[in-house]
């Protein structure tokens, strides 16, 4: 008797752009500050998912060279994932993300409570979240799955058809505004897939403080490998969040209203990018985002810079505990009723640029189933190697982190 390999891909894609105020997404002034409200549960949550993006970079950062990860793209791949997981496979899952002392409604709730609300925080921004389902009929998806999806993250429901990797990158094109046109090729899809899942972000605003482009200057900048390298400074005094611990300075720059922020980290002359992800997890992410941080006016030098990767998700997502999801042991009987189906494989690829009039960045991540306040506020100058974050303010939401290491 033939055996057959099931394998159901799950994928989510996220696009972000930054625009000057030359292309208003909605026109106007800027709209009063909007807050997401959490539950008690979904504060947990919150601030476990954000440990999460912490800790998945972390792991990221082992990869040698200019890197970045949307935490948010994973999550959602994940949290789906998750959904159509049982026993030990959904809690490895869970402990993952530190869910596992959760309730699976709060986080459902949080997933669908980020995609309704993010896109209307702020009148200067544009955003959209899609999620859809992709699935062949022969493989016994079941219903109970399918109206999660639909329920928690408002996914489209489609069938596999013949026409399957066109009809995925025409769906992926349509949400992210024609951006990404070719996320699939035709040997990712065969008759062994059972389905794919797929999350779309998309985000487009303005910085709330511009930069001038007349003050971009040639500078150096002092790469991980000692070299040395002319690249073009943005530069200006802005009112900004200014953070300093034991082992970074950080330069927080609003867009739009203030409802999303980009960060910018500076390890201290003596400390590694590990020395501050280990502060940062210890500490707490929120806990340095706003106790840690003071709004005052000061000078930020910033290169303009452009990274593309592509990850291998899967040894990170081990290294973080999810394992028996990669294997034929892996139970996802809430998904289907086949039961030999797991994850084969997790990948993610990433595009972020960054100059004068804001940042654009693209990510594609996928999952394979068959107090204190600084005393000076000294420039920050990102004249070697740093780390990048981009959040949402209320939530601490991280959508994508990064690292330069070579300019």
């Amino acid at each position: 008797m033939k055996t057959i390999k099931y394998i159901a891909p799950i994928l989510a894609l996220a696009y972000i752009s930054f625009t000057s105020c030359e292309d208003e997404p909605n026109g106007g002034n800027t709209s009063e500050l909007k807050t997401i409200e959490l539950t008690e549960g979904e504060l947990v949550i919150a601030k476990q998912n954000n440990q999460f993006a912490w800790n998945m970079f972390s792991y990221a950062n082992d990869i040698e060279g200019n890197t970045i990860v949307s935490p948010l793209s994973a999550s959602y791949a994940v949290c789906m994932t998750a959904d159509g997981a049982n026993g030990d496979t959904r809690d490895e899952i869970y402990r993952a993300f530190g869910f596992e002392n959760c309730d699976n409604a709060d986080v459902n709730s949080y997933m669908q409570k980020l995609s309704s609300q993010l896109m209307s925080l702020d009148s200067k921004t544009t955003m959209a979240i899609a999620n859809s389902l992709w699935y062949n009929e022969t493989y016994s998806i079941r219903d109970s799955y399918i109206s999660n999806l639909k329920s928690f993250y408002n996914a489209d429901v489609k069938l596999l058809g013949a026409n399957a990797v066109n009809d995925i990158n025409n769906w992926c094109s349509k949400k992210t505004k024609g951006l990404i046109k070719n996320l699939l090729s035709p040997s990712d899809i065969t008759t062994d897939i059972a389905a794919v899942l797929i999350n779309a972000l998309y985000f487009k605003g303005e910085w709330k403080e511009k930069f001038d482009k007349k003050d971009t200057f040639k500078g150096d900048f002092y790469s991980i490998d000692n070299t040395t390298s002319k690249v073009d400074f943005m530069s200006g005094k802005k009112r900004a969040g200014y953070t300093e611990t034991e082992t970074f300075k950080m330069a927080s720059l609003d867009f739009g209203n203030g409802a999303f922020v980009a960060r910018f980290i500076l390890p201290n002359k003596d400390k590694t990018f590990n020395d501050c992800i280990e502060e940062i997890k210890t500490i707490g992410w929120e806990r340095i985002t706003r106790w840690y941080t003071t709004h005052t006016k000061y000078t930020v030098k910033i290169p303009k810079f452009t990274i593309a990767n592509n990850l291998n998700m899967k040894p990170i997502y081990q290294k973080m505990g999810i394992t028996s999801a990669f294997n034929s042991s892996a139970d996802f009987s809430n998904m289907s009723s086949i039961s030999s189906i797991y994850v084969t494989d997790a990948f993610q690829s990433n595009y972020f640029k960054i100059d004068e009039t804001g940042a654009t960045a693209a990510s594609a991540s996928g999952m394979a189933i068959g107090d204190g306040a600084p005393i000076g506020f000294t420039p920050i100058v990102l004249d070697r190697p740093f780390i990048f974050a981009l959040t949402e303010q209320s939530t601490g939401a991280i959508l994508f982190i990064g690292k330069v290491e070579k300019l």
